[in-house]
């Protein structure tokens, strides 16, 4: 139906060889250049012993080596694995061994990741050479610029596989074919309206789902992409300004990093007079974040919602085009996505009742991309009749516009009362010494659980104290039997690469602070 990305890219480089595509620090590739550099890099990996249905290993920041190793890995029709470059030494081990890895691609910074992995080669970034028998990217240039002798792939056969984030358990994949990677494509050419001209740029690592079908989009339509290298608020928008970046990605910290640098710095948003479109996903945010988006770069935010287990995003809301009242939400169905938003009670098989507008319940989406297995897996997400079950709780208002309100798993029952952490934190949000914060929950002999918070403040003068009484003072906007019962200050929250809360790190990190403070015999304060 849409071919493959073997396909796009003969295609692009016959039709437009002298079009620019990479844009970088270190020069421009067009599409001929770069499909000479591909073809050198998969003949490398032919030499390396890849082949059609292996294995091959990423674990990179933004780069033009990254670029280019994942078509490269397609051309020979072998899988590329994008691993998450803050997984443990032992999660990254044992992804490599489980899929039999026959070549690693790796940035400088995360070699040690893979010391002691010995079932293939390490391919290192950078031209200069590494230590201990890796390989570099200057062996690559000695290849030849012709196409490796090879049988294409077809559509359905499997181009790359997606991690999770590895919550519970060790990371799960999610693999995608050539169609559904190129049918994500065309879904995110058509929500930000991308044409010829188009130039994209990521604050977001490349070896995230949203992030790399991002990069996808630009190589699909034949536009090009800007390398931002490893993540810098402040190079990133230069970045975006010599090259006249017309969309850029990033999630929510992110963007508020960006906005606060160019507030700081003075830059008018006349130096992005070409930047259209700023694409987020991931966690909320404020809406006076889009608001300063419009004030401060002239552009429109565009807000999305997906999985790693469907290759795309399945809501969006566009800051230019939707009400102003659902600025915060994660909008309406895209183009080849179906949504409902069921009860929460799904104990009982089959799929359960859907709710009215306005109604809370949890979100199942269908569409063409949802993956029906886990790679080399036999963990199953949970489907019905095609419906995939998203396990994040929401409220659907009488528009339909859809307001994510917590994970279904983390969900805190306190006194047979739910308590959906992520309510609490918007709420806690709005207090102006409030930086970030967390919510979870803890035993307790009394009601089960309890709410915590744990907050990050640079104001040395808030304590547990003010928050208690801010909370008071505020009842009108969190029931009382939502109030965090204990709060402890902190310096940063846990995070991953995607600027997405590690829920399950956050009861050690409060019992942490707590056994500190039992032992310096200090009281909870900024």
């Amino acid at each position: 139906m849409f071919g493959t990305t073997v396909d796009v890219m003969r295609k692009w480089a016959d039709r437009w060889p002298d079009k620019p595509f990479i844009f970088s620090e270190n020069g421009t590739l067009t599409y001929l250049t770069f499909n000479q550099r591909v073809n050198q890099l998969a003949n490398w990996l032919v030499n390396q012993g890849v082949e059609a249905g292996d294995n091959v290993g990423f674990m990179m920041l933004n780069c033009v080596e990254l670029y280019l190793g994942l078509l490269a890995t397609h051309r020979l029709g072998a899988i590329a694995n994008l691993w998450n470059f803050r997984l443990s030494k032992d999660e990254i081990s044992y992804l490599a061994s489980k899929v039999d890895a026959k070549v690693v691609f790796v940035s400088p910074e995360f070699v040690p990741a893979l010391s002691g992995y010995g079932n293939g080669s390490v391919l290192v970034s950078g031209r200069s050479s590494p230590q201990g028998g890796l390989h570099s990217f200057g062996e690559v240039e000695a290849m030849p610029i012709d196409e490796p002798n090879a049988k294409d792939p077809a559509e359905n056969d499997l181009s790359s596989v997606i991690y999770t984030s590895g919550t519970t358990g060790y990371p799960k994949g999610a693999s995608y074919t050539h169609q559904t990677q190129l049918l994500s494509a065309i879904q995110y050419c058509l929500e930000m309206g991308l044409n010829l001209g188009s130039r994209g740029i990521s604050a977001a690592p490349v070896i995230h789902g949203g992030a790399a079908n991002f990069f996808m989009a630009y190589f699909f339509i034949g536009g090009a992409f800007i390398d931002s290298g490893k993540y810098d608020a402040g190079r990133l928008l230069e970045l975006a300004s010599r090259f006249d970046a017309t969309e850029l990605m990033a999630v929510p910290t992110q963007i508020s990093e960006l906005l606060k640098v160019a507030e700081q710095t003075g830059l008018q948003k006349e130096s992005f007079a070409s930047l259209r479109l700023i694409r987020t996903a991931g966690s909320p945010y404020p809406k006076d974040m889009v608001e300063r988006i419009h004030r401060t770069f002239g552009c429109h935010l565009l807000n999305t919602f997906g999985m790693t287990e469907n290759c795309s995003n399945v809501t969006s809301m566009h800051s230019g085009y939707d009400p102003e009242s659902s600025w915060t939400t994660i909008g309406k169905p895209t183009y080849f996505w179906d949504v409902k938003v069921v009860e929460l009670d799904d104990s009982s098989p089959g799929m359960a009742r859907e709710v009215a507008r306005p109604g809370r319940g949890q979100l199942v989406v269908k569409g063409p991309q949802n993956i029906e297995h886990y790679y080399m897996s036999d963990i199953t997400p949970r489907l019905e009749d095609g419906w995939l079950f998203a396990r994040d709780v929401v409220d659907l208002n009488p528009s339909g516009y859809m307001q994510i309100v917590d994970r279904v798993d983390s969900t805190i029952l306190s006194g047979g009362e739910n308590v959906y952490p992520q309510e609490v934190e918007m709420f806690l949000k709005k207090h102006p010494a409030v930086e970030d914060v967390a919510v979870t929950g803890v035993p307790d002999p009394k009601w089960g659980e309890r709410v915590v918070a744990l907050i990050v403040s640079s104001d040395p003068n808030l304590d547990e104290a003010e928050i208690e009484k801010w909370c008071i003072e505020n009842s009108g906007g969190l029931a009382r039997y939502k109030r965090p019962r204990r709060v402890v200050f902190v310096s940063e929250l846990p995070k991953n690469v995607f600027g997405k809360l590690e829920r399950y790190k956050l009861k050690d990190k409060f019992h942490a602070v707590l056994a500190s403070e039992k032992s310096d015999g200090s009281a909870s304060g900024g």
